[in-house]
């Protein structure tokens, strides 16, 4: 009796493995089916993110306007005609730049970029962004302005006047008097918290001939902003998180370009990825750091604009395109999508097999001992 109770048991065992081993072979099977008839869809943003791009181009049109009118002509490098790329060295050209970076940051793909990172932090209208921009990438810049105006996002801006080659580096359209003129012309409402002269510690050390700073500093006072005149970029950093405090709760920061204040001026800022982060790369505490450590490091999400080439590629935003792609068509629009269906009735059987009991065999009565 004993044997024949212990081969029962046995028995059951091995009914019990070789259904959790069928269990798995139908998980496994449904997993693969998932994810091999995968297929691009549109981003549950994609009507906001196509609204963001399309206020660029408004915004793109407002500027190229407002340069024409002051006598100031389009650069010969601006291929797409946006009026966002300015010359190779001026007075206030602060330091070398990248074209075809300048070229590749005017596309309105990347306001639908700013509009996609904004859904991923759970930002909703009327919440507060901080955002620090150089006047480098001017394009980034109304990008973020649009994908705020197109999201109800508010933006407490602080920009610097000084800019690399081909970035806002021409007086009387810099990336404040931009701003400036796109509020006069009604594309945006916003007016900057702040503004500094950039350059070397944001202190208007600018110039790669002359002396930039008186003509940033008349320009920085004939804008009517908040001035931040710092002793150096540690005071700036100071002076910039007061005007951020005065504003109330900050949900996310955005750099633009490599402003000292923003960037920081430490080995560690060369750790920081582009993009959206929201956990500090490395570990650092320095007085320098500059404020995407200031705010990472304080649990709040950096947004990242710098090596705008790297980030368009990785982001599905063309490189330096000519001419620039219809709004909606670029990758960064899409996202993957799975048929879950498959993954649902994998699920279904799995546990059947698991929780279901399967039927039992008669057996014959043993004849007695």
């Amino acid at each position: 009796m004993t044997m024949v109770v212990a081969r029962v048991k046995l028995k059951s065992r091995r009914g019990s493995v070789l259904r959790a081993v069928a269990s798995l072979a139908v998980v496994t099977l449904a997993l693969q089916l998932t994810f091999s008839t995968s297929y691009m869809g549109k981003h549950e943003e994609y009507d906001v993110m196509l609204r963001a791009a399309r206020k660029m181009l408004e915004a793109s049109e407002a500027v190229k306007a407002h340069r024409l009118s002051v006598g100031i002509p389009l650069s010969p490098e601006d291929l797409n005609v946006t009026g966002l790329i300015g010359d190779e060295l001026t007075e206030i050209t602060t330091t070398p730049g990248n074209l075809l970076a300048k070229r590749t940051a005017t596309n309105p793909d990347f306001a639908a970029l700013t509009v996609r990172y904004f859904h991923e932090l759970g930002l909703e209208a009327g919440d507060k962004v901080a955002v620090g921009a150089s006047g480098s990438f001017p394009g980034i810049i109304v990008a973020v302005l649009s994908a705020c105006w197109a999201t109800g996002v508010e933006p407490v801006i602080i920009a610097s006047l000084g800019a690399s080659e081909y970035g806002a580096n021409v007086p009387g359209i810099t990336c404040v008097e931009m701003i400036d003129a796109l509020r006069e012309a009604g594309v945006f409402p916003y007016v900057p918290a702040a503004v500094s002269l950039g350059g070397l510690e944001d202190t208007g050390r600018v110039g790669i001939f002359i002396d930039g700073r008186p003509i940033l500093l008349e320009i920085a006072e004939r804008s009517g902003h908040r001035l931040i005149l710092p002793e150096d970029a540690v005071d700036s950093i100071r002076q910039r998180l007061e005007v951020y405090r005065a504003a109330g709760e900050i949900r996310a920061f955005i750099n633009i370009g490599g402003a000292e204040p923003n960037y920081g001026s430490t080995l560690a800022s060369l750790e920081f990825p582009n993009g959206l982060v929201l956990e500090p790369p490395v570990k650092v505490d320095a007085p320098d750091m500059g404020l995407v450590y200031e705010f990472i490091n304080r649990g709040i999400p950096v947004i990242h604009f710098l090596n705008i080439q790297g980030l368009a590629a990785k982001s599905g935003i063309p490189v330096d395109p000519i001419p620039l792609p219809e709004p909606g068509t670029s990758l960064v629009y899409y996202e993957t999508r799975y048929q879950k269906a498959y993954a649902a009735v994998g699920l279904v059987v799995a546990l059947a097999l698991l929780v279901v009991p399967l039927p039992q065999t008669k057996r014959r009565a043993l004849p007695p001992q």
